[in-house]
């Protein structure tokens, strides 16, 4: 069996890697240029030089930091190209802004992983009713519906679940005492 082409295997990796960070690069861009349309425009040029600078990226490193240095490029050229127009901020506001992005960006990454973590440790039960009614386009009526339950005892079940959650983040965070 030959060996895949190298050239593949890294365009499969870019891919890969773009994909997985691309939402958290948008909502960068996003917050950087408040505009979505112009947003969408900043990232298609962003992944553009990401991809023919990809050579530059070293594998197994931070791919959402770098994306997000190019495209927070991207955003300071279009700003600049922007600044006609009286509405436009000053692009120490915008690096601010973009930096203050940036942290937020890492917390909520964080609290991912730590509601990944918490999610693991729930009962299997709680697991299949949680996934149940956050499943895209499910609701909470519908799972009950769907397992023979009043819905006020599945509301019920959830909010519990959800505050356990709650706790079990902060916990994992270490923003909450873990006495409970």
């Amino acid at each position: 069996m030959a060996s895949e082409n190298p050239d593949s295997m890294r365009h499969d990796e870019f891919v890969a890697l773009f994909v997985r960070h691309e939402a958290a690069v948008f909502s960068f861009v996003l917050a950087m240029v408040r505009n979505t349309a112009d947003a969408e425009d900043v990232v298609q040029r962003a992944s553009v030089t990401m991809w023919k600078s990809f050579d530059q990226y070293q594998s197994g490193t931070n791919f959402r930091n770098w994306a997000i240095q190019i495209a927070k490029n991207a955003a300071l050229n279009h700003i600049t190209k922007m600044r006609r127009d009286r509405h436009v901020f000053s692009e120490k506001l915008i690096v601010l802004l973009a930096e203050q992005t940036e942290e937020l960006g890492d917390r909520l990454d964080a609290r991912r992983r730590a509601l990944d973590r918490c999610l693991e440790k729930l009962s299997s039960d709680d697991q299949k009713m949680m996934a149940g009614c956050y499943a895209e386009g499910a609701t909470i009526r519908a799972f009950a519906e769907k397992c023979g339950e009043a819905a006020s005892r599945i509301y019920k079940r959830v909010n519990r679940v959800r505050r356990q959650l709650h706790h079990c983040i902060d916990r994992q965070l270490g923003l909450r005492e873990s006495t409970q």
